[in-house]
């Protein structure tokens, strides 16, 4: 019997996985575009959640842009720098009832220079998907593979309200004001100190 395949994404990289899908896709296995008729379900950066109902008797895998459990929802590529992290990292996992907490086929990181911003982290971690959709679809399709289980206590969830949050940087700026001292600052891409000023009205 003919197994039907999904290939969900919001993302230019998925549609580079479809593409190359299209081209690629083993006997015995059909690409569909309509996830409603679907057996397998591949997400590719995209932008809805599953219910646990609807992946009920599918097999289902996401590309989880984050390192699993560590970063689980959104944002990751800012809460890396954010945190100060080292390295980034694509996390391949199946896909369960919870978000982000399913079982992990493989986790490839790569590493976070001084010079990266969450945009480019954001491209490189494109270009590091793309080569594992093509290392892994027809494996995944013929169910080779193996998935190491979540340590579900460990790791935090990140939702974008939070990302939103910490863009506020006005108490920032407002902690490190005051006259003839220096003020908050970053350093832009030439290693520049750009100074965060605060106009405060005479009281």
């Amino acid at each position: 019997m003919m197994k039907k395949v999904f290939i969900a994404t919001s993302r230019e990289v998925g549609k580079k996985c479809i593409a190359w899908a299209a081209a690629n896709t083993p006997p015995g296995f059909e690409l569909v575009g309509e996830i409603s008729d679907a057996d397998i379900i591949m997400s590719v950066l995209y932008n809805k959640v599953f219910s646990s109902e609807f992946i009920k008797n599918k097999a289902c895998f996401n590309f989880h842009a984050g390192i699993l459990p560590e970063y689980r929802g959104t944002g990751f590529f800012s809460w890396a720098i954010i945190n100060e992290e080292r390295k980034a990292g694509i996390t391949l996992h199946l896909m369960d009832r919870g978000l982000d907490t399913g079982d992990i086929i493989e986790i490839r990181q790569f590493l976070i220079s001084e010079k990266d911003t969450a945009y480019s982290l954001f491209l490189k971690g494109q270009e590091v998907i793309f080569k594992m959709f093509k290392d892994w679809y027809i494996d995944l399709l013929n169910g080779k593979y193996e998935a190491v289980p979540q340590k579900r206590n460990e790791g935090k969830l990140y939702f974008k309200k939070d990302l939103q949050k910490v863009k506020n940087l006005t108490k920032f700026v407002k902690a490190f004001y005051f006259p003839n001292k220096e003020s908050a600052f970053y350093f832009n891409d030439k290693n520049e100190k750009i100074y965060l000023n605060f106009k405060q009205e005479k009281q």
